[in-house]
């Protein structure tokens, strides 16, 4: 029945794009095929004597951590991960970004049922490098990343794969939150939204799921924790470095020399590898080495504009229906139905109460109020103490006056 479901699904791509890039969708459905056909039952590697242990053990973490998808955050887990892939590598796809070198806007690729998107994803990690090598030759810089995980929106029941299963719980469940979400809500072509919403649900369902009696032991909790936080670092890094290249770029379109321009970004970009090794052990302690000395580009800054864009405002919006995941979803979805000018409108609202209610809560305290969300359970979000921990306390460490104060005059 999966066959069949795919080769329509096959059909159905070619006939809506006339086969013009058939070779992109075949592999797409093959990709998938193999996939699906190299899994295996959760049930019967759990009934097998010879299933290691380990495996056995995140097999089993992950049942506990999808009826608590289902009973409490109110996802539909039915069928969903009830199969097991062993992958050749630590991948299951790879996404290729493209951008100009003084453009941080990004190409973009459109596919039927999904919409259009800032990357181009492959099942096979030399198709994608050989997809960037083409964008590279036409002048573009490209920023190739794996993936661990996959949604098929509801289109297929999606396996467990051993790209994620050995997660830590808290990282496994944030990760198994994140990608059901993609089935609850998905707006074609709104790449932003549907991932910060996904992301949003994939955190403070793993903080709830964290609360849960017995779910997690104390230092799986710290760890997770300090991942989120050690992310959320580098990101603020990198973003600033984002907002003051589009200055740099600004020029461009006042019809600056191009040479001048080109060379005050590689001025700052200078500055910003100089400021990383400053403060190599607070971004990371090293796990940005590799993406600073040979991938920090336009197109890997287009990447980070993908996934938490609108992340405060689902934040905001979960706390103003109460932490009630039923109601969330209802208002979540009434913002899906809105055309795309209107659901900005929206989501800038929910920003700006957000923050309107955080700045008058800290006038008194000195501290912001998200610190305190999660402190308590009748109204407020522990996703928020997170949160707080990850953007404002951890990201005032790092200070580069060449990196903040960088010339554009």
């Amino acid at each position: 029945m999966r066959q069949v479901k795919i080769s329509i699904l096959a059909l159905y791509l070619c006939l809506l794009t006339g086969c013009e890039h058939i070779g992109f969708y075949n592999q797409a459905v093959t990709g998938h095929l193999s996939i699906m056909l190299g899994s295996q039952p959760v049930s019967e590697l759990l009934n097998d004597p010879k299933t290691p242990g380990p495996l056995r053990q995140q097999l089993i973490l992950t049942q506990k951590i999808l009826q608590h998808a289902e009973t409490q955050l109110l996802l539909d887990a039915d069928g969903k991960y009830q199969r097991y892939v062993q992958l050749q590598g630590d991948y299951v796809v790879w996404n290729v970004f493209a951008a100009k070198p003084l453009d941080l806007n990004g190409e973009t690729w459109c596919y039927p049922v999904a919409g259009c998107a800032p990357y181009r994803g492959y099942y096979a990690q030399e198709d994608a490098l050989a997809f960037a090598d083409k964008y590279q030759h036409m002048g573009f810089e490209t920023y190739v990343g794996g993936a661990s995980a996959y949604s098929t929106l509801g289109w297929f029941n999606d396996p467990l794969l051993s790209s994620f299963i050995d997660y830590q719980p808290l990282s496994l469940a944030q990760l198994l939150f994140h990608e059901l979400a993609h089935s609850k809500v998905w707006v074609p072509g709104s790449t932003a939204f549907n991932e910060s919403f996904a992301s949003f649900v994939g955190r403070q369902g793993a903080w709830e799921w964290s609360q849960s009696a017995g779910a997690v032991e104390s230092d799986a909790y710290a760890q997770w924790l300090e991942q989120q936080a050690q992310w959320q670092i580098f990101k603020a890094f990198a973003l600033q470095a984002k907002a003051d290249l589009e200055k740099i770029y600004a020029g461009a379109s006042q019809e600056e020399d191009t040479a001048q321009i080109l060379a005050q970004r590689q001025k700052y970009l200078a500055q910003i590898q100089s400021c990383y090794q400053k403060n190599r052990a607070t971004l990371g302690g090293g796990r940005y080495d590799n993406l600073m000395s040979k991938r920090f580009n336009n197109a890997f800054l287009v990447s980070l504009g993908t996934y938490e864009d609108f992340f405060p405002a689902f934040a905001q919006l979960f706390r103003q229906v109460q932490q009630d995941w039923s109601e969330f979803y209802i208002q979540v979805a009434a913002l899906a139905e809105l055309s795309e000018t209107e659901r900005a409108f929206k989501l800038a609202q929910l920003v700006q109460a957000g923050s309107a209610i955080d700045a008058e809560f800290s006038k008194g305290s000195g501290r912001h109020l998200s610190e305190y969300l999660g402190e308590y359970s009748d109204d407020r979000s522990g996703e928020q103490k997170i949160a707080a921990q990850a953007n404002n306390n951890h990201a005032e460490e790092v200070h580069c006056d060449a990196f903040t104060n960088h010339s554009l005059n």
